[in-house]
């Protein structure tokens, strides 16, 4: 849209900075510097400082020209004419510069150097614990190749003596394929618990647990019970 001039701003054209121009025409359309940055999202602060024309506090020129280019739009004035008389005003070609650095965001929050370190690390913590957790998962999984089964016995819990012709056996076996008693396969339970009864000749009972893993391979626990019939049972 075209600058349109009265004849006493005409006189004056070359002497009114950019400033006091813009500064006029947003006074003349009845806005506030509060409603020009909320509706063109330009901080208040650099609006300001445009208008009264200090210019050291403004952007660099590449994004400086951004500026006056939606304020101009904002304002419906030419923004081609309203940067030519920027540029009279304070001599700034409106061009980026090897050194020029990008405005800071309005709605950006400092952060610290501790959030900035728990952010970057952070996520190569995650990744080395999942790491961590697909190795421990594999050598859990490899460990009932590898390692031999076990047997864990709760009752008889060592070689003993007894009257009673009936023994009682429980226990737990790990990484076990198969599980045999006296040669006896007895089936234990998906967390590796058995429990079964077993007749006692009188005298010495040598009692063989063997657990297989998938390997095949044997692990051997026994118990000597000795059972002596008492006169009533007998």
């Amino acid at each position: 849209m075209e600058i349109k001039y009265s004849s006493q701003e005409k006189q004056q054209k070359d002497e009114i900075s950019c400033g006091d121009f813009l500064k006029k025409a947003r006074l003349d359309k009845g806005y506030s510097v509060e409603k020009v940055s909320e509706e063109t999202k330009i901080l208040s602060s650099i609006i300001k400082d445009l208008e009264g024309n200090n210019y050291e506090n403004l952007p660099p020129p590449v994004y400086l020209k951004g500026v006056i280019n939606k304020y101009a739009q904002f304002l419906k004035l030419d923004p081609e004419k309203v940067i030519n008389l920027y540029q009279q005003s304070n001599g700034r070609h409106l061009s980026s510069g090897k050194n020029d650095l990008p405005p800071k965001n309005r709605f950006s929050v400092r952060q610290s150097k501790l959030f900035v370190f728990i952010k970057d690390f952070l996520p190569k913590l995650l990744k080395w614990i999942f790491l961590a957790l697909i190795l421990l998962y594999f050598v859990y999984e490899a460990s009932f190749f590898i390692l031999p089964a076990k047997i864990i016995l709760y009752s008889p819990v060592d070689d003993l003596i007894t009257n009673q012709p009936e023994l009682e056996i429980a226990g737990k076996v790990i990484r076990g394929r198969k599980f045999f008693v006296k040669d006896k396969e007895v089936y234990f339970q998906e967390n590796g618990e058995f429990n079964d009864t077993i007749i006692l000749n009188p005298g010495l009972n040598i009692i063989e647990f063997r657990a297989i893993n998938a390997l095949n391979r044997d692990t051997l626990a026994l118990r000597r019970i000795i059972y002596t019939p008492s006169e009533a049972s007998e």
